[in-house]
């Protein structure tokens, strides 16, 4: 218990079973996935008959309009009013209509010769339709593969546009990709080896249709099948592929295709595949690709420089790696950072210095995802993940012990400790008691020196990060909430006129922790609350002490005014 705990804070209450019943009731059917927010409103009462309405007249509409053909305006105009529909009042439909506008947006998308601006407009629409994949199942829904790939066949590798026949905006590639991305799970459970058939005779590793093949197979293969659909899916494959990769030495630039459909395939089949004889070489590749200096000569390959492995497929890649039974991975993974843990130091400078900060960076997040997936996601039609290989509590202090000196060292780096600061927030919702205190120890020291600014401003900003993890103490780090007055209290010099940045990251630094614990003196607790521990009595004990900071605060806000103010007077003359 902290001291936001104590006072009692009534909460929005967002309605309960028998509400969702009677508005069932009243709709005549099941919405998908409702804006909860919306029973906030004031008009509550009449939003159920509004969207009703409103949804009615959308379905007959479109409907209308598609038998007629009228692609422009009809079409066009009552497909963005479901657009606006949703942002609204979000997915309000029945199962059954989700499945029909989606079918129906799919039939559009992919109409041969659209003009690219409607099938633009389509395609995102039918993205925002399928962006949340829980909401409709395999059974629910199929979709065929083909008119994709012959609709990015035609727009991305298009015979005609480098003559000026055609012209295509620069954003439509990343909305082809990310509609294939969502239509993947639904494919049919023969796509697979209907795509092989078709993509297989492309892969020549001597000619340019090798990269082409790997960007389908990268882009199209479907890697959610259930366990019993595995021999139609990546069993096809992926001993074919991964004997490519391991062949293959000198980073052609096709390979980071194939690495980002095998970190997809270890993120959707966690522990279904046997990745252990893999592991030493997949860490090998990946410290090869970083691209380090080694010794005094810097001899840098340009292809290293221009085909490295994109470093959100390496982490999605080690992450879905991490657990399991051999625990291969954690030790492969300590040696990395043991091995490159020198070049995170801050007099080290590089172009691999942004591969590095990424990498400690992006990997505590992906980790975080994953244990939200194995322990809070609700179950949905996709695989779970086996009991054998859900991450373990040793599994999580390991890998925030790996990580730790690395994160730690980087908190000085000159690009700077918001790389950093993000990598410790993740890092102190895993483990808080095995990263607060050594940013703790090195925030008090930087707060008393004056001689430092950087360091200041940088533990500061790791300080911002951990806040929400070390006010909010439990059974893991109950003595975190005790430094936040001590921290209130050092941090009030920093509200200086005179270095403009340690100011603001001074009030940030105040803000956040305001925020997070409101200023009450709790000390009358002790008296009238017999349940309290020895830590939360001292809580409230501390808390008569909110006052004296307050006071202190507002006479050094008004000093500072004063100062700009009169800074301001003499610049122009004022007087």
């Amino acid at each position: 218990m902290t001291v936001s705990n104590i006072i009692e804070v009534e909460e929005p209450h967002l309605g309960d079973c028998n509400m969702k019943k009677e508005a069932t009731e009243f709709l005549g059917f099941v919405p998908q996935k409702d804006i909860v927010y919306n029973e906030l409103l004031p008009y509550k009462d009449k939003l159920d008959d509004e969207s009703n309405e409103f949804l009615a007249q959308i379905k007959g509409n479109l409907g209308r309009a598609v038998q007629l053909r009228e692609i422009w305006p009809g079409v066009l105009f009552w497909t963005r009013k479901l657009s606006t529909y949703m942002r609204l009042y979000g997915r309000k439909f029945s199962k059954e209509d989700h499945v029909h506008f989606v079918k129906l947006l799919y039939e559009l998308v992919t109409i041969p010769k659209l003009e690219i601006s409607m099938m633009q407009s389509f395609a995102r629409l039918l993205i925002t339709l399928l962006k949340k994949k829980e909401l409709l199942s395999r059974e629910d829904l199929e979709l065929p593969w083909r008119p994709l790939y012959e609709l990015q066949d035609r727009i991305l590798y298009s015979k005609t546009e480098h003559l000026g026949l055609n012209w295509f905006p620069s954003s439509v590639e990343a909305v082809l990709k990310t509609l294939i991305k969502n239509c993947r799970p639904y494919f049919p459970e023969s796509a697979t080896q209907e795509m092989l058939e078709e993509w297989r005779p492309l892969m020549c590793p001597f000619d340019v249709t090798m990269q082409k093949a790997m960007g389908y197979f990268e882009l199209f293969l479907p890697t959610t099948l259930p366990p019993e659909l595995h021999d139609k899916g990546f069993k096809l494959w992926f001993d074919e592929l991964i004997s490519l990769w391991v062949s293959v030495q000198n980073l052609p630039s096709w390979e980071v295709n194939l690495v980002g459909l095998f970190a997809r395939l270890a993120n959707d089949n966690i522990g279904y595949i046997d990745w252990d004889p893999y592991i030493p070489k997949i860490f090998t590749r990946i410290l090869r690709s970083l691209n380090l200096p080694v010794g005094s000569s810097e001899m840098l390959v340009s292809r290293y420089l221009t085909n490295a492995y994109d470093i959100s497929h390496v982490v999605i890649w080690i992450s879905a790696l991490l657990g399991g039974p051999s625990k291969q991975t954690q030790t492969q993974l300590s040696g990395l950072f043991n091995s490159i843990a020198s070049f995170f130091h801050p007099s080290n400078h590089g172009r691999w210095l942004m591969k590095l900060m990424k990498l400690v960076q992006r990997l505590p997040v992906s980790v975080v995802k994953r244990l939200h997936r194995e322990r809070y996601r609700m179950p949905t039609w996709l695989t779970p993940v086996p009991q054998s290989h859900l991450l373990s509590e040793q599994d999580i202090t390991d890998f925030v012990e790996s990580m730790k000196q690395p994160v730690l060292l980087a908190m000085f780096s000159k690009t700077g400790s918001l790389d950093a600061a993000q990598a410790l927030q993740n890092l102190a919702l895993l483990r808080p008691e095995l990263v607060i205190p050594p940013v703790l120890e090195k925030t008090y020291p930087a707060m008393e020196t004056l001689t430092e600014p950087h360091q200041l401003t940088a533990t500061l900003s790791c300080m911002i990060s951990v806040a929400q993890s070390l006010v909010a103490g439990g059974q893991r780090f109950p003595e975190g909430p005790t430094h936040m007055l001590p921290l209130l209290m050092r941090a009030l010099p920093g509200v200086d006129p005179n270095d403009f940045s340690k100011c603001m990251i001074t009030f940030q630094f105040l803000a956040t922790f305001v925020t997070l614990v409101p200023l009450v003196d709790c000390s009358a607790a002790i008296q009238t609350r017999n349940d309290l521990t020895q830590v939360e009595k001292e809580l409230c004990s501390a808390s008569a002490e909110f006052e004296d900071f307050v006071l202190q605060f507002i006479d050094r806000y008004r000093t500072k005014e004063n100062s700009i103010y009169l800074k301001w007077k003499f610049q122009y003359n004022v007087f």
